[in-house]
């Protein structure tokens, strides 16, 4: 009678412990398959590129003003130039020919700061359009960004969560092994090795509680009377 009751108690364990496998595999797969985990993956690729579209604003606004700073020192430089040569020509100390020289170059001169006037005032444009790109790359770049860590945030606080029900579960795992005869253990292992899953469940009305279909008489009677009952449909140890 003792051996039976022993028996029986461990198989009982071991069907808490398929309950208790059964439930950590569920949490490792809500785990790695969390819909805020997608979430993120999209908020960080939104995230980078927002960055990569911002940085690519700021690239283009430095060439910009290098463009402005290089025009604007050239046409310091050209109307210095012209007004040094008009002070010459208006001086009057040379030739007509020298005079007539003087006076195209002054041409020439002006014409550059003419052209000069227009390339900044387009410089000046495009660096106005840029700042407004600028301002608007960074808004979205730091909207990104910041859904990207309320995500990451909300992803860490819920595998927080999965990760102390897992421990709660393992913990009773290792209280539960121990009660259960080796032998038995030992084929319950190997076949969560070799199946994963459900490899153990209850019998009602010859009806394997594993994979849920029945056993005639004869073969319901050939397993009941195996040391380890297993079904003949799938294998499962079974809980008589």
């Amino acid at each position: 009678m003792g051996a039976l009751m022993e028996r029986l108690t461990s198989f009982s364990d071991l069907l808490e412990l398929q309950q208790v496998d059964s439930l950590i595999d569920k949490l490792r797969v809500d785990r790695r398959t969390l819909p805020e985990l997608a979430e993120l993956r999209e908020a960080a690729v939104e995230a980078a590129a927002t960055t990569a579209a911002h940085s690519d604003v700021n690239d283009r606004l430095r060439v910009v003003e290098r463009s402005t700073a290089r025009v604007e020192d050239e046409l310091t430089m050209t109307e210095q130039r012209v007004r040094e040569q008009e002070r010459r020509l208006f001086a009057g100390a040379m030739s007509a020919r020298e005079a007539d020289h003087l006076r195209l170059e002054v041409a020439n001169l002006r014409n550059r700061v003419s052209t000069m006037e227009d390339e900044l005032l387009e410089l000046l444009e495009e660096r106005e359009r840029l700042d407004a790109e600028e301002e608007a790359a960074r808004a979205a770049a730091t909207e990104a960004s910041g859904v990207e860590r309320r995500l990451a945030a909300r992803v860490a606080e819920l595998e927080a969560a999965i990760d102390a029900s897992l421990a709660r579960y393992r913990e009773r795992q290792a209280e539960i092994a121990p009660d259960i005869d080796p032998v038995l253990l030992r084929k319950y292992v190997q076949l969560r090795k070799r199946r994963g899953g459900v490899v153990v469940g209850e019998v009602d009305g010859r009806v394997c509680g594993a994979c849920h279909l029945q056993m005639s008489v004869a073969e319901y009677e050939e397993v009941a009377s195996d040391t380890i009952p297993q079904c003949i449909h799938c294998a499962a140890i079974l809980c008589l």
